[in-house]
């Protein structure tokens, strides 16, 4: 495990016979998690921040004597921001019975990659590669899931879209909810001179007909 175990692989993540101690589909779970998750964390926090990151994680969980900064960000808080109150639910929370996280969708998409014809990975480092997927309509839902909770709106008909000298943003948080939870994205932005990253937006997929 690391930060996540196969609790966390239910619902539409579910897969056959990791509740069997010892069985092989749950030790090529394991080996999945990982391996893609601190390849995830690599990409979106880099080099120096995530090797900081990975220092307090021991035998898979964040120690409690870590800095508040990663505590944060893989537990989640309640923070002011311009004077709204925000609520970021963190790498990994529960909602009602479930276990939820992101880091659980990235790792189910990467254990099917041969079946969506790329590495997840390779679109979170080049997001225009996002145009060549063609998954299957369950593994676009996983898709879109993931990206729900690390980037926000999904309706693109409400994005605010800008070119600001030759360059092009993509403004995901004109649309969101009025709930005050926010995305990854939308919680690192909060947070920039914290974290100092630039998570890329990457583009939802429509499902097959």
């Amino acid at each position: 495990m690391y930060l996540i175990d196969s609790t966390y692989f239910n619902g539409k993540l579910n897969l056959p016979n990791i509740v069997e101690v010892n069985s092989q589909a749950l030790a090529f779970l394991n080996q999945n998690i990982e391996k893609y998750v601190p390849f995830y964390l690599q990409e979106l926090l880099g080099f120096e921040k995530f090797e900081d990151l990975d220092s307090h994680i021991v035998g898979g969980v964040l120690q409690n004597t870590a800095p508040q900064m990663w505590l944060d960000l893989v537990n989640g808080v309640t923070y002011t921001h311009n004077d709204k109150n925000y609520k970021w639910r963190g790498l990994m929370f529960e909602n009602g019975m479930s276990k939820v996280s992101l880091l659980a969708n990235f790792v189910y998409l990467n254990q099917y990659q041969n079946s969506i014809n790329t590495s997840i990975g390779q679109v979170i480092v080049e997001p225009k590669n996002g145009a060549n997927i063609n998954p299957s309509e369950h593994l676009t839902d996983i898709w879109n899931e993931f990206l729900e909770m690390y980037q926000g709106c999904s309706d693109v008909n409400y994005k605010g879209i800008y070119n600001i000298n030759g360059t092009m943003f993509v403004d995901y948080f004109r649309n969101q909810s009025n709930s005050g939870y926010v995305s990854l994205v939308e919680y690192l932005n909060h947070f920039k001179d914290v974290y100092n990253v630039n998570p890329p937006i990457l583009a939802f997929q429509n499902r097959l007909i």
